[in-house]
């Protein structure tokens, strides 16, 4: 005995858009991930980031990536798979049949509200949470990032090319780096080159610089070119570096627990933002239905390039409204709903404007 009954209809529309929300949701992430993977791949060849802990990192940045590209690939899934049934007059055989807006609404509301529920699980917990552990990796990766993660055998370019340092091999504490050979553009345009038997690098303070303690070595300073170059032999010798960062740091805002937010403009602005993403979901999927109609001698995209100029000025003025509200210039009790209050008023009026033929 069937308990709950599906028309053929929403099983039909829900396939359509089922399936073109998936391509779209599977692109859009590949172009994410595929970015920050590059990215990353590039830092753990440079020896920024240990190669083994790169997947890590990543599979830390999804929920992020996921909370954005879910309302998305959804809009676009309704722009598109509405748009064609529209084009191939089989919503006009449908309303025909007795399928009202309401109706539509109905059968699509399932499926908006498990995406909906998805970003506001992934925003209002899942996220910051991932951020959190973020955050304490990229502090144990600055804390190893030092000498130990200098690849033997490879050149460390740092501080934006002023500086490279090789070593030939590791000592078995994985933290002293034998043979080392330094260069290092000076500030009055002299360059100089630094050998030593070996050297240890310091944890880096609050500033991030660090300290580079050399043994049994010799200095070379002057210019390319020039013959005169001073030469110093020396014992010990420690030099400050000022190291980059292994990653951009996840601001501390980002990772707090929702519930631990407080009454600063900028917790209020991360307050809100988080409130906004499964808002901002559910009235893009409206706008969407809204916007898909097509005239049955149009193509089945037509609407799609003005569908994304609404989207995105939907998302770029909750950006600008988060923005002023960090920076103190609209009160933290009104929030992104301004924006949220617009969206929604212009898809009430496509939605009733789509019910119009319905109901004559």
């Amino acid at each position: 005995m069937r308990w709950y009954f599906v028309p053929v209809g929403a099983r039909y529309i829900n396939r359509q858009v089922l399936g073109i929300f998936l391509a779209a949701l599977t692109i859009l992430l590949s172009i994410a991930l595929g970015d920050k993977l590059i990215q990353f791949l590039e830092k753990a060849a440079a020896g920024n980031i240990p190669a083994d802990r790169v997947f890590y990192i990543v599979l830390l940045r999804m929920p992020a990536l996921v909370q954005l590209v879910l309302p998305f690939a959804l809009y676009i899934a309704l722009l598109m798979g509405l748009g064609r049934l529209y084009s191939s007059q089989e919503m006009a055989v449908l309303r025909s049949g007795g399928m009202s807006t309401k109706t539509l609404l109905a059968w699509l509301m399932p499926g908006i509200a498990l995406v909906t529920l998805m970003v506001g699980i992934a925003s209002l917990s899942v996220t910051p949470a991932a951020k959190y552990t973020l955050e304490q990796e990229l502090v144990e990766l600055q804390k190893r990032i030092g000498l130990s993660a200098l690849q033997p055998g490879i050149f460390r370019i740092e501080n934006n090319g002023d500086q490279v340092t090789y070593s030939n091999a590791l000592d078995d504490d994985d933290q002293t780096i034998l043979n080392v050979f330094i260069q290092r553009q000076l500030p009055d345009g002299n360059q100089m080159s630094v050998w030593a038997e070996r050297g240890q690098r310091s944890p880096p303070n609050a500033d991030g610089r660090q300290t580079l303690t050399l043994e049994n070595g010799r200095r070379y300073v002057g210019r390319s070119g020039a013959a005169d170059f001073d030469v110093m032999s020396f014992a010990r010798l420690d030099i400050s570096i000022d190291s980059d960062p292994v990653l951009q740091r996840v601001r501390d805002i980002e990772s707090l627990d929702t519930g631990n937010l407080g009454s600063q403009p900028a917790h209020q602005a991360e307050l809100h933002w988080r409130l906004a993403l499964p808002i901002f979901c559910v009235i893009l999927a409206l706008l969407a239905i809204a916007n898909a109609t097509v005239q049955p001698r149009q193509g089945p995209y037509a609407r799609l390039a003005t569908g994304m100029v609404w989207m995105l000025s939907y998302y770029l003025a909750l950006l600008l409204n988060r923005w002023l509200i960090e920076k103190g210039f609209i009160p933290g009790v009104i929030g992104l709903w301004p924006v949220h209050l617009v969206a929604a008023i212009y898809a009430v009026k496509g939605l009733r404007t789509l019910a119009m033929p319905a109901t004559r």
